[in-house]
């Protein structure tokens, strides 16, 4: 007979520290033995590599518990693990400090069925709910290669736009572990593509007898991480563009007459991250910024510097608070469309906005969050299935309030915008504000319903799939 228990227990999903005595918090410790317990596939020095001490350092006792909060956090952070547990023992001496780190191991290879609507996010997609407009396919992960926290990933994507590629992380290629390279390679075919931004929502061109964009890319990054929160990453790419002749000759799409466009692109990005959960951090704070440059320059026109800052607070025992602000500025102009991105793509827009495109060169987006635990993440154990990569789950319930507001500059006369009317959002203050209750789960699941007004007093109900900030 099948059984099914659930149960609670007041700790986080990446585990909980055992308090020290309170004997041994004066002068020195040592730190005896680490035994790692659980990892049958992480090699354990990759889980030694996110602590900060190793076994015969001293270290002082009124530090030690910080430093265990810390690494217990950066081991989870990893995403390797679906719980990491710290207890510390002081069985041998009163100053020499054994550890014990336990994991639960997530499960690593994920053949997942890809479906993805061809619009900008759900919302839009669920507006005229197409399904000639999906893409579907299969995207092979394999998440912990060699034990060594390598990622590859095989993505074939069938369907309204093709895609099929390659990428394959390596964290740490050097015995100090603080080296790091990934690189990558795609295919693109594109039968219908946004041309233009009308009425503030963009215009799709469509072809069902050629490919109207082809795209063939690839990568090589390297990562240096010298110490636990920083990344500096240098990347070098390549694309290669074949347009038909069809979308050419809409002005403004393309800024050359040629069909194959290419160019070489360079950038930096340095990340400083110090969130205790990075898929749905309640405390800590996040930097990074990013200069890109194209070689070509003719060619390419897509010279931009853009940053993030975020910041999380635990202002009460269930009451939390957040802010983010995200910034782009551009270094030309003209710019073609079809690499120009102002708000309204990925996680920068304003709440409230979700249907709407703000073109534009430069833009600032400033988000704020207050929320309120209603169900503190919390374990539930379910008794019928037997293994510990699923049976266990991490499970929280969040409702927040919001507010947003952004700004993107368009340059008037800039390309398409000579072409498309009604704009009315480009080059004006945008506000959002509203509700939402946000769930989260095992394996970095978090599923946000939100209700938001914009400034034009349109109310909407949202879905999306990351944390807010």
């Amino acid at each position: 007979m099948l059984s099914f228990s659930f149960s609670f227990s007041p700790t986080y999903s990446f585990g909980q520290l055992q308090p020290e005595r309170k004997e041994n918090l004066s002068g020195v410790l040592i730190i005896h033995k680490i035994t790692i317990i659980g990892n049958s596939i992480t090699r354990k020095s990759i889980i030694l590599r996110e602590l900060k001490f190793k076994e015969r350092d001293t270290i002082p006792s009124d530090q030690f518990s910080g430093m265990l909060i810390t690494g217990r956090q950066n081991v989870f952070n990893t995403r390797l693990f679906n719980f990491v547990t710290i207890d510390t023992s002081f069985t041998g001496h009163p100053r020499m400090a054994d550890v014990t780190i336990s994991v639960v191991e997530r499960w690593y290879i994920w053949p997942i069925p890809f479906l993805e609507i061809s619009d900008r996010n759900f919302n839009v997609w669920w507006e005229t709910r197409d399904f000639s407009r999906l893409t579907y396919g299969v995207d092979f992960t394999f998440f912990n290669a060699r034990g060594r926290n390598e990622t590859l990933k095989i993505l074939t994507h069938f369907g309204y736009n093709q895609k099929y590629g390659f990428t394959y992380k390596m964290p740490y290629i050097n015995k100090k572990q603080t080296l790091g390279i990934t690189y990558g390679a795609a295919i693109e075919l594109n039968r219908e593509l946004p041309v233009a931004t009308v009425n503030n929502k963009p215009v799709y061109f469509r072809s069902n007898s050629v490919y109207l964009k082809k795209m063939i890319g690839g990568f090589a990054e390297l990562n240096l991480r010298p110490d636990f929160f920083s990344i500096h990453a240098f990347r070098i790419s390549y694309s290669y563009y074949d347009f038909d002749s069809a979308i050419r000759s809409i002005p403004g799409y393309v800024m050359l007459p040629q069909n194959v466009q290419q160019f070489f692109s360079f950038s930096y990005l340095y990340k400083n991250d110090h969130r205790d959960v990075q898929y749905y951090p309640l405390k800590g704070y996040y930097f990074d910024v990013e200069i890109h440059h194209a070689v070509p320059y003719s060619t390419a026109h897509n010279t931009f510097l853009q940053t993030n800052l975020r910041i999380y607070r635990q202002l009460r025992s269930r009451w939390y608070c957040a802010s983010g602000f995200a910034g782009k500025l551009s270094f030309e102009k003209n710019q073609p469309y079809y690499l120009q991105r102002g708000l309204g793509f990925g996680r920068d827009f304003v709440r409230g906005y979700e249907y709407y495109v703000i073109d534009g060169q430069h833009y600032a987006l400033l988000k704020n969050n207050l929320k309120f635990a209603v169900l503190p993440q919390h374990i539930g154990k379910i008794g019928f299935i037997k293994s510990s990569k699923f049976n266990t789950i991490p499970v929280a319930l969040y409702l927040n309030a919001f507010t947003d507001m952004g700004f993107a500059y368009h340059y008037q006369g800039n390309g398409p915008s000579e072409e498309k009317a009604g704009n009315t959002l480009e080059n004006t203050f945008l506000i959002g504000y509203g509700l939402g209750l946000d769930f989260t789960t095992y394996y970095d699941i978090v599923v946000r319903l939100e209700g938001a007004m914009n400034k034009m007093f349109q109310p909407g109900v949202y879905l999306h799939f990351i944390a807010p900030i």
